[in-house]
């Protein structure tokens, strides 16, 4: 009975020291009054945690956490302190509880078993490593969607995408919308009597590069924002009241497939194996 009370007690004390507990356990020592420089290992389990789902496998999960270490070692101090307000709001608007944390603890363990490696370039420069969703079951070269500086991210096959249940969503428009929203980008844009959307031009992966909507010529990724689709890889359809866009996948396309890198994982991959496939101009070395 006594141990029964002794639980019941510790509960409720880990419950109330909660919001406290996960400040410290995503930020590390820098939300303890220890005077010392903060260092990216300090929060990269944190930031990985916000960028991923917590129900893939630890494999996956160590991917990100490599890609969240290499992203966060070509950032400025400025940039490193919007992407940590960027995670603390992620965790306050989170659910956390007992569970959780135990769930967060797989991060952390990820961040410790990666410790210090990130990707490099076959020059042996850490650049940006990009990642998304879900691709059109290929990856896109780097250079078709963020330029010539982003070469050394090729395009790679992906096909297991496919078989996602968020591969494909229809996001449907009256024209009167998609004129306010543009509208609010290009002052002076306008449907006419014709009322054109098409595409005009695709990447190799099927994504779209340029878009004719109305009176504008449009690139792909600016639609997407601009409409807050899922993804530029589209078809469009048009009725005489509205028009369909039909994604495919979720997110940019370009560098990792989050769940293309999953399925890899679940039959048997490590994380280098699954860093490699995506990245293969690039490999794995530790920060010095």
């Amino acid at each position: 009975m006594k141990k029964e009370r002794e639980s019941w007690i510790l509960a409720v004390l880990l419950l109330l020291l909660l919001p406290y507990l996960i400040t410290v356990v995503v930020l590390g020592r820098r939300a303890c009054p220890v005077n010392r420089e903060q260092t990216v290992e300090d929060y990269v389990a944190g930031v990985a945690a916000s960028q991923i789902s917590w129900e893939y496998s630890k494999e996956t999960i160590k991917a990100q956490v490599v890609l969240a270490r290499t992203n966060l070692s070509v950032k400025s101090e400025k940039e490193r302190k919007e992407i940590l307000e960027e995670t603390a709001a992620f965790f306050k608007g989170k659910h956390m509880n007992l569970e959780m944390l135990e769930k967060f603890h797989i991060f952390q363990e990820a961040a410790r078993e990666t410790s210090g490696e990130v990707l490099l370039t076959t020059q042996g420069e850490i650049k940006e490593a990009p990642y998304h969703g879900i691709s059109s079951g290929k990856t896109r070269d780097g250079a078709d969607v963020m330029g010539e500086s982003y070469g050394y991210i090729t395009s790679v096959e992906s096909a297991k995408d496919r078989d996602s249940p968020l591969y494909v969503e229809g996001c449907y428009f009256s024209f009167q919308e998609l004129e306010k929203r543009m509208k609010k980008f290009y002052g002076g844009f306008t449907f006419g009597e014709t009322k054109v959307v098409e595409v005009k031009q695709t990447d190799g992966a099927g994504y779209v590069l340029e878009l004719q909507i109305g009176n504008q010529m449009i690139q792909g990724e600016k639609i997407r924002e601009i409409l807050k689709l899922p993804s530029s890889c589209f078809s469009v359809q048009c009725s005489e009241e509205k028009v369909r866009f039909l994604c495919k996948g979720k997110g940019h396309g370009v560098g990792l497939s989050q769940y293309g890198a999953e399925q890899m994982a679940l039959e048997g991959k490590e994380y280098k194996e699954i860093l490699t496939y995506f990245f293969p101009e690039m490999q794995i070395s530790e920060k010095e």
